[in-house]
């Protein structure tokens, strides 16, 4: 009997907690600005993709980042690139107007929900290098390369707006410390899931 009772007090407790778990999903895709230095320049354009989940505030995701010169007329041109696995935190608050894609939307008198996310994890990277000049021409030189990859620590804050249910645009801050060539940056992003 005492087993019994211990039984369906874990099932009640097992129950209950299952009636406060909030889970959410989305995609998002961004672009923006890395800060990275470059054979010729100091920041490069970056596409930015990622899959997420959130369970009760934890967030984990799969985010994929490619980060290249703006405009180059050397060949191949330099780039890094970066997929990563991380874990976060979130802080959900609503608020007034919308401040993506405009400020001024501030003034709607209704009410948004936002989320901020701060998250670190483990990423795998891989950069391309010119090395020694190979043709010198009047408006394309190409240069020989070295590609070099390792690990690296990403860490990730990033503000969402929810739009509807299921759209929404943010903005996130990024640092990825690694040995093949630290970057930091920001990118405008959009998603799309069930929050």
């Amino acid at each position: 009997m005492k087993y019994i009772l211990i039984i369906i007090l874990l099932i009640n407790c097992f129950t209950f907690a299952q009636d406060q778990i909030n889970h959410s999903f989305w995609a998002e895709i961004g672009t923006g600005v890395s800060f990275i230095k470059l054979s010729n320049d100091n920041a490069g354009f970056n596409y930015f993709g990622s899959l997420s989940y959130e369970i009760n505030n934890n967030n984990f995701s799969l985010s994929y980042l490619h980060s290249r010169e703006f405009l180059s007329f050397n060949h191949p041109e330099e780039y890094i690139k970066s997929y990563e696995l991380k874990y976060g935190r979130s802080i959900d608050f609503s608020m007034r107007g919308l401040i993506f894609p405009f400020p001024l939307l501030l003034i709607l008198k209704k009410d948004f929900d936002y989320s901020l996310i701060g998250k670190i994890g483990i990423s795998y990277n891989e950069g391309l290098k010119r090395t020694v000049l190979l043709k010198d021409g009047l408006f394309d030189n190409n240069y020989d390369s070295k590609i070099t990859t390792g690990f690296g620590l990403p860490i990730e804050i990033e503000l969402r707006e929810e739009i509807t249910s299921f759209i929404g645009m943010g903005l996130s801050l990024y640092v990825n410390f690694n040995k093949v060539k630290n970057y930091s940056g920001f990118n405008f992003n959009i998603y799309v899931g069930q929050f």
